[in-house]
């Protein structure tokens, strides 16, 4: 165990094995923001699938095929549609490489 300056007492870490590259602080980390969204997009994948389960399995029998294949579409446009929303922004700070 290391103790620093601030008085915390923990294993010793470089920015480097932290993924802070060789500039710590030095700005927005590329995985800065990464864990909500990944949380986020766990989270509306199950609950499409959840979505499209229930609606097949318990609400489907009264419709015909094609308001079927309505609903699960519009299930599937509404996650794509929070999938876009939820990384649009991480993707527009992102700097892409100039090859």
């Amino acid at each position: 165990m290391v103790s620093n300056e601030t008085g915390y007492a923990g294993t010793e870490r470089s920015a480097k094995s932290l993924g802070l590259g060789s500039e710590a602080g030095a700005g927005p980390s590329k995985n800065e923001g990464m864990g909500w969204r990944v949380g986020v997009s766990i989270v509306t994948f199950f609950a499409a699938v959840i979505a499209v389960i229930l609606w097949l399995f318990f609400y489907a029998g009264g419709f015909n095929a094609y308001q079927n294949i309505a609903v699960v579409v519009v299930i599937f446009l509404a996650f794509i549609a929070v999938m876009g929303a939820t990384w649009a922004s991480w993707g527009m700070k992102q700097k892409w490489a100039q090859t």
